[in-house]
């Protein structure tokens, strides 16, 4: 039976928010897919107490690198969406 503990919320909070940045990062609209790199920043909450939890350590090796490649994402979206304005 289902029931509601710690993990479980965070496997829905990881899953929810990332359906929604994926979402956003379809869009054709700048602010919309800065929106979804917003996303992607704050899944990484869950993310990384599901990845401490399960003791999949080797993927937190490729977190860094994960949020660098997403933040540059969030800047050169913020710059386009600045230049349409």
């Amino acid at each position: 039976m289902f029931e509601i503990n710690l993990f479980n919320t965070a496997q829905f909070l990881d899953q929810g928010i990332a359906i929604i940045g994926t979402y956003l990062l379809t869009s054709l609209s700048a602010k919309m897919r800065m929106y979804g790199f917003i996303a992607f920043l704050l899944v990484n909450i869950p993310g990384i107490y599901l990845l401490v939890v399960t003791e999949l350590w080797w993927i937190l090796a490729v977190t860094p690198l994960w949020l660098y490649l997403n933040y540059i994402g969030f800047i050169n979206n913020y710059r386009e969406q600045k230049a349409l304005t």
